[in-house]
């Protein structure tokens, strides 16, 4: 996060066995929901902060009170499967008084809607096990659209009650499809409906008032939030990392727990094969040896699961990013560790390149994150670990080596401290202002050029994907604005807000056991030097490459509530000179090896037959059909990737080696372009010039 700012196979005919409902879950009542003085005064404590420190200064009124109403209702029922148009209907009574929910604590309304909420879950749950529990066989040929997107609520039950019956049927079908025997799955299946049933009626008045401030902040823009004091002291355990385990931010999304993002340096990521969006579906129980189903869980019980002490290990059942719910998930075993600044922090490598031209020596820096020491600075040490200092040092022992081109890495960066990204720009551009922020006030900042000089001169590229953000997109934007390197990759997430942390108890007037928990608000915005914002639309590279990242899944721009793109004057900058003649002959080089680039033309292909079936969200509930289904496209993926793998010389299952030295291999192929171009090989016209390098 940015910080000038304190942020803190069964087939043919199946016979069932009914499962009824435990006594526990018939003989459970629901908490009882009412407000207290302190609860008020939360909401009305957040409200006046949230007004006068939000980025967007919305203020609370009966003209945003239906739209807090309406995201207060997609945050409960987001996939429209529990409300019917009658509920809306009745809601709309309180269309114009949500806003005195927020300003005056009354909070009724939102008590009453979580009710009827509460009451249709019940409903829901039920009719799903009675639909389970009649089900007698998977021969009709039914289908189930696991993505169906409703744009409006259903105007009865008996709608409901069609897509309900598909559900159920399809969630049991998939249990049993992954191997378990019927009366196994039906308990699992089971034990998943009722953990959700009692999660929702074991919330109390404080857990509503969460999801329902979350809503409230949530309208204002994604990146602002509202943590309880438990959910407070997780984030700083997290910021921290003072704990022990995968090193994996986690977030809830509808039933699924998701991978919100990788720490640098974790286990997680040294392992390299979680991504953000991922969903943990099961936890292996060490004990039992019995994996654990986790659909439908609390966020705080599957952390429970998850974390654990330093050098044990945790097995995790994993659905892919944009998969299909009915693919096969895999299993993924991680060692536990602490994790530590060293681990984070940036590495290099020298690439060396030979061919017809001659031998070319590339400095690669790979930069996780923009990180520094606080308490080693604080202290006064001199050589305390931080991005700029890191690369700096690297890259002095480069030039001492003798490097033709720097290359720095900035894929999956999803950002960090301000401060390190303008003074790592720095180290690269001789003079002047590297980005700009607006604050509520309209007031602008410029932040200027920390470090005089460059600390390198020579030909510089920078890569960039859907991953980085924040941070990045600073680095990425400036150097591209002074022509100072040429950015490839893909267009990055555009996170061009700064975030500001509230203790709430600091600013109350009245004291709370508990404490009132923590406001995260978005409170300005950053721009490039060109005036232009990178919020939404991010930074678009100067050659793209190919990815298997889904910018349709993944970035600012697929988020509800986001912020949007706007410019801002231009600061009076010198460039580098222009770059359109390399990138125009870079880009021309990559397109002629491209005609003839086998690795390259299979990867291509390979991201477009993955983002086809990720496209396809209709399964059969028939169980030959969609056995059949599974297999012919497990299949058919395994027997391409092995037969193309073996013709390129890669252990058969080495794809993520293939995928990653593939892309690397065009890198080098662009990067040795750009040394010839600004150098030219001896009797070589540079106009005619085309670079050929082996794999």
């Amino acid at each position: 996060m940015l910080n000038r700012y304190k942020t803190i196979i069964l087939l043919s005919l199946v016979i069932f066995t009914p499962i009824t409902l435990s006594d526990d879950s018939a003989n459970h009542v629901p908490s009882l929901l009412k407000s207290n003085p302190e609860q008020s005064h939360l909401l009305k404590l957040v409200t006046a902060i949230s007004e006068q420190g939000h980025f967007s200064k919305k203020k609370i009124t009966n003209e945003s009170s239906h739209l807090i109403l309406k995201n207060y209702l997609n945050t409960l029922d987001s996939q429209k499967m529990y409300f019917t148009q009658s509920d809306i209907n009745y809601f709309q009574r309180y269309r114009y008084k949500i806003d005195d929910a927020l300003k005056n604590g009354n909070l009724e309304p939102v008590f009453d809607i979580f009710r009827i909420y509460r009451l249709r879950v019940q409903q829901r749950i039920e009719y799903s096990m009675n639909t389970i529990n009649s089900t007698t066989s998977f021969i009709a040929n039914e289908e189930y659209d696991f993505r169906r997107e409703n744009t409006q609520w259903q105007k009865d039950d008996a709608i409901l009650d069609t897509y309900w019956a598909k559900k159920s049927k399809n969630d049991l079908l998939s249990i049993l499809l992954a191997g378990q025997e019927i009366n196994t799955a039906k308990k699992t299946l089971n034990k998943r409906y009722l953990k959700f049933l009692n999660r929702i009626n074991n919330y109390d008045s404080n857990d509503v008032i969460d999801i329902f401030l979350n809503s409230y902040v949530h309208f204002l823009d994604p990146h602002s939030n509202y943590l309880n004091p438990n959910r407070a002291e997780e984030y700083e355990i997290q910021t921290t990392l003072s704990y022990q385990g995968i090193g994996a931010r986690l977030e809830l999304s509808d039933e699924y727990v998701q991978i919100q993002g990788i720490i640098p340096g974790s286990p997680a990521f040294k392992n390299g094969e979680l991504k953000p969006l991922d969903k943990i579906i099961g936890v292996l129980d060490n004990e039992s040896n019995d994996m654990i189903d986790v659909i439908g869980w609390e966020l705080d019980e599957v952390v429970k699961l998850i974390r654990g002490p330093k050098n044990t290990n945790v097995t995790l059942q994993i659905l892919p990013t944009g998969s299909n719910p009915d693919s096969n998930p895999y299993l993924l075993t991680l060692e536990r560790d602490e994790v530590e600044l060293e681990q984070q922090a940036a590495s290099s490598y020298i690439e060396t390149i030979n061919n017809a031209q001659g031998s070319y020596s590339i400095g690669v820096i790979k930069v996780p994150s923009f990180y520094q020491d606080f308490t080693a600075r604080r202290r006064g040490d001199k050589d305390y670990r931080s991005t700029t200092l890191d690369v700096e040092k690297i890259v002095e022992n480069l030039v001492e080596i003798g490097i033709d081109a720097i290359t720095i890495d900035l894929r999956g960066n999803s950002g960090g401290l301000l401060d390190e990204a303008a003074s790592l720009t720095g180290l690269f551009i001789n003079e002047g202002p590297l980005v700009q922020l607006k604050d509520t006030n309209e007031k602008i900042d410029v932040i200027n050029d920390p470090i005089p000089g460059s600390i390198y001169d020579g030909p510089m590229v920078v890569l960039i994907d859907r991953f980085s953000a924040s941070a990045s997109e600073i680095f990425a934007g400036a150097i591209q604005d002074y022509s100072r390197g040429i950015i490839i990759g893909q267009k990055t997430y555009g996170k061009g807000s700064v975030q500001s942390l509230y203790p709430l108890d600091r600013y109350s007037r009245f004291t709370s056991k508990k404490g009132f928990g923590q406001l995260t608000l978005t409170v300005a915005k950053y721009y490039r030097v060109t005036g232009a914002g990178t919020q939404n639309k991010g930074v678009i590279p100067d050659i793209v490459l190919p990815s298997f990242i889904d910018e349709n899944l993944i970035g600012e721009e697929t988020k509800i509530n986001a912020l949007p793109w706007d410019r801002i004057p231009s600061l009076k900058f010198n460039t580098n000179k222009s770059l359109k003649e390399p990138i125009y002959f870079i880009e021309n080089n990559f397109k002629s090896r491209s005609n003839n680039n086998l690795p390259f033309d299979y990867l291509k292909e390979d991201i477009k037959r993955s983002f086809e079936q990720r496209e396809d969200s209709i399964v059969s509930l028939n169980i030959e059909t969609r056995t059949a289904s599974r297999e012919q496209i497990l299949n058919d993926n395994k027997d391409r990737r092995s037969n193309r793998l073996k013709v390129l010389g890669f252990e058969e299952d080495s794809f993520d080696d293939f995928r990653n030295q593939t892309i690397l291999n065009e890198i080098y192929h662009m990067v040795v372009d750009y040394i010839n171009y600004l150098k030219p090989p001896a009797s070589t016209d540079k106009d005619n010039l085309y670079v050929e390098i082996s794999n």
